[in-house]
């Protein structure tokens, strides 16, 4: 008795149930409720990761657009961008370029008669903040905003769209101004910045079309051309030039004499002395010779020596700039 009883104290002073005295690992399925208690977590609700996290190939659903720089994009936000929803338009039919009425609108706009359904581009509303991409309702008929140009973010700064038909055929518009908010809620201003179907062609008076390339027409070899511009050439006598490189060649070719003057220098009586001339010709007239101090025209002995040289010899000796002398040839 008193063994049993000793037995029956101890089961009863311990808890069998109780889990600080459990050892040995505890089946999840012996633990309840536990798959429904950690499914309920949400993952914002766990620790970040901190090393690579692999979807095994599986999509993820349902995301938001993307907002921080670094925010994962959804395939609508992409699709989106890639489109041009933002960025080039699909093409408008014609460009308002006066104001317009928006709530009973013209037949024609831009030079076109546009038919319900047509986009069109207005860009000069005297109320600035009716500016932007339209689709035509009918003539008396109000225009909407076309559906990529209505709301927020479909419409930036560098927002372009072609213009197809009318006065501005071919063209380009670029909205340069800084969104803020829907479009009707900011002023946009949309630019020409190029235009196109322009046709080129040379006036045939100097100016010549290869391709798409103009260029100079030379008339003949007094004329030349290069990357640093147009440059005149030899001239000859008959277009009011002299044909040569030269004062001496000009000389010759425009029939015309040259002069030269200047001081002598020192002389020695019986001894000649050189006089460059530089005149490039033998044909000269005899030089004259004339004292400076009195204005007296005096003789001397001249002798050509070559086409740019002449000497003198006079009897007695004289100091420098005592003399001038003249040639012409």
């Amino acid at each position: 008795m008193n063994h049993a009883l000793r037995f029956w104290n101890l089961t009863a002073w311990k808890n069998v149930l109780d889990r600080a005295d459990h050892t040995g690992t505890q089946p999840a399925s012996s633990i309840s409720n536990l798959a429904a208690t950690v499914k309920a977590y949400r993952l914002d609700e766990f620790a970040a990761p901190s090393a690579a996290v692999s979807l095994n190939g599986q999509r993820v659903t349902n995301g938001a657009d993307p907002v921080a720089a670094t925010d994962l994009a959804t395939r609508q936000y992409v699709d989106n961008a890639r489109a041009g929803i933002a960025g080039v338009k699909d093409p408008v039919r014609a460009v308002a370029t006066v104001n317009v009425n928006l709530a009973s609108l013209p037949a024609s706009v831009g030079g076109v008669t546009l038919a319900g359904g047509d986009a069109f581009l207005a860009v000069a509303q005297t109320t600035g903040t009716q500016n932007g991409i339209y689709t035509f309702s009918a003539a008396g008929g109000a225009a909407t905003r076309r559906s990529d140009a209505d709301a927020a973010g479909e419409v930036q700064d560098g927002t372009m769209v072609a213009v197809a038909e009318g006065t501005d055929a071919g063209a380009q518009y670029i909205q340069t101004a800084v969104a803020s908010g829907a479009p009707g809620a900011w002023t946009q201003t949309w630019t020409k910045f190029s235009t196109g179907g322009q046709t080129y062609s040379a006036d045939g008076l100097g100016i010549e079309l290869s391709s798409t390339t103009f260029s100079l027409e030379l008339a003949d070899a007094s004329l030349s051309k290069s990357a640093s511009g147009l440059t005149v050439g030899l001239v000859g006598v008959a277009k009011g030039g002299t044909g040569a490189t030269t004062a001496p060649a000009a000389r010759a070719a425009l029939g015309a004499v040259g002069r030269y003057a200047a001081n002598l220098g020192a002389i020695t009586g019986g001894a000649p002395l050189s006089i460059t001339h530089g005149l490039g010709t033998v044909d000269i007239v005899e030089p004259g010779l004339k004292e400076i101090s009195t204005g007296e025209l005096v003789g001397g002995r001249f002798v050509v020596v070559d086409a740019n040289t002449v000497s003198l010899t006079l009897a007695a000796s004289y100091p420098a700039d005592t003399f001038r002398v003249t040639v012409v040839g």
